[in-house]
């Protein structure tokens, strides 16, 4: 009896040990830097955040979110007391998602779709003989934004990620890349 009982549990534990595990839900957070140039402006700078989903499949769903600002100022002057100066500043966020492609336990490939949303602040000072005028505006538009990239894995936990974004929002064209680095857990 005790052979029985023994030779069962031995069996079982052997067969227990050789049920394929269940690959659990991966997630992916990264962090990093953003830079683009907008059209008619200079560059932006700013923060690039994005999360992917990855399930027992090598197809999931990867979410962006950036924000950039930048400042331009001008000034000039002309003989008789005529000066000028404006200080323009941008700033652009964009919300987006798309699927990503698991090609290898190291690579993955992204494309991305949603909404950028670009604010232009404009103060303008004029200065004559009798006469000083400041004028300030501002325009906010929303346009498609766009974009493309790749996820490296170099070891298990770490992702580092190089993607590109760009968007048309009103007249203004803006093309620009991001670098970040984060955890797969």
């Amino acid at each position: 009896m005790k052979k029985i009982v023994l030779s069962s549990l031995l069996l079982s534990a052997a067969g227990l040990a050789t049920v394929p595990v269940a690959q659990a839900d991966t997630h992916s957070v990264s962090v990093g830097y953003a830079q683009s140039r907008i059209e008619h402006f200079k560059d932006i700078r700013g923060v690039n955040l994005k999360y992917r989903y990855e399930a027992q499949t090598p197809l999931g769903l990867m979410a962006s979110f950036s924000w950039q600002s930048g400042k331009r100022g001008e000034s000039g002057g002309i003989p008789g007391g005529m000066s000028w100066r404006d200080d323009v500043k941008a700033t652009y966020w964009s919300l987006m998602a798309g699927p990503a492609v698991r090609v290898n336990e190291l690579v993955s490939l992204y494309v991305l779709a949603g909404a950028g949303t670009g604010r232009a602040e404009v103060k303008e000072h004029i200065s004559m003989p009798g006469y000083n005028g400041r004028f300030t505006g501002s325009e906010r538009r929303t346009g498609f934004a766009w974009g493309a990239g790749v996820q490296f894995n170099p070891v298990e936990n770490v992702v580092i990620d190089l993607g590109y974004e760009g968007s048309k929002v009103g007249a203004a064209k803006l093309n620009g890349v991001n670098v970040g680095v984060g955890y797969r857990f």
